[in-house]
């Protein structure tokens, strides 16, 4: 049990205060579980010691995740009152100071410099940095990412495949924050021939936004039109344009098949620069209205 004043006292030891929210709570806990192992002669209660890493957010809710063995928070959040913080947690300041702040710095540092390799061609240091980073914390997105993109960049469909089966599987993934990647791993997808996958992971992205995207609708569409099915092209081009009548790139899309064209294989959609170099599944048939 922690006392009110004791609490404060571990808060401020453990530096949880953020710069842009006084006093707002930043740091690691620590709380008890009890359970059961065994079974007969052989079952015992046992407690385990479990580490959690919680952030304040600016609501006043407290957000917590549970730290990995090389202490980097991991996995999905849930959210707890100040009171149960008080109640059940114990404020952990030199676990967050000496370990979780080093390892999240690693990761990070990491991933910004695989990030500059791959932007300058080195992709086998950029494969070397993601996995450095990646080890350390597996869910990591603009690492899990980074590394699909650099198999991609060398044509390595097998290992991009793999990792484009996690990304899949990481909600965060499609967040907002995510989405110049998560564009450019798709177009990567499509034009490296990977269209069961592309379409999956566009379906993926779809599910989980708030509104219906023109830019992925048009993504999609580019697609279906490579894989040869102009049809169901037309109509995401026709959901595109009904979601933003002045979607122009939609329109000339529309424009070049009604004339039996073939569209800029560089054009495609979502703020993303012209990248330089140039099976149906079953499960996106609600794609295709």
């Amino acid at each position: 049990m922690l006392d009110a004043e004791s609490f404060s006292a571990g808060r401020k030891d453990a530096a949880m205060s953020d710069s842009q929210t006084k006093d707002a709570i930043k740091g690691v806990f620590s709380t008890q579980t009890k359970g059961v192992v065994g079974f007969g002669s052989t079952k015992r209660k046992v407690k385990q010691h479990i580490y959690v890493f919680v952030e304040e957010e600016p609501d006043g809710s407290l957000c917590v995740r549970e730290l990995n063995k090389h202490y980097v928070p991991v996995g999905q959040a849930r959210w707890i009152s100040k009171d149960v913080l008080l109640k059940d947690f114990l404020p952990e300041p030199d676990v967050y100071l000496n370990k979780v702040i080093p390892a999240m710095r690693q990761v990070e540092e990491s991933v910004e410099k695989a990030d500059d390799h791959r932007a300058n061609g080195e992709l086998i240091s950029a494969e070397f940095e993601y996995k450095n980073a990646l080890r350390l914390d597996e869910e990591h997105i603009r690492g899990t990412f980074g590394l699909g993109l650099t198999y991609l960049a060398r044509g390595e469909t097998d290992n991009a495949d793999i990792v484009f089966r996690r990304v899949v599987g990481l909600d965060g993934a499609f967040a907002e924050e995510h989405k110049h990647l998560f564009n450019e791993f798709g177009i990567r997808l499509r034009k490296n021939a990977m269209y069961a996958q592309a379409l999956k992971f566009y379906n993926r992205a779809a599910k989980l936004a708030t509104r219906e995207d023109e830019h992925l609708l048009y993504n999609i569409a580019r697609t279906y039109f490579e894989k040869g099915q102009v049809k169901q092209a037309k109509r995401l081009l026709d959901k595109a344009l009904a979601a933003n009548p002045d979607f122009a790139e939609a329109r000339d899309f529309i424009d070049v098949l009604e004339r039996g064209g073939v569209p800029d294989r560089a054009a495609d959609s979502g703020g993303l620069a012209p990248d330089p170099e140039d099976t149906e599944d079953p499960e996106l048939d609600d794609l295709a209205p």
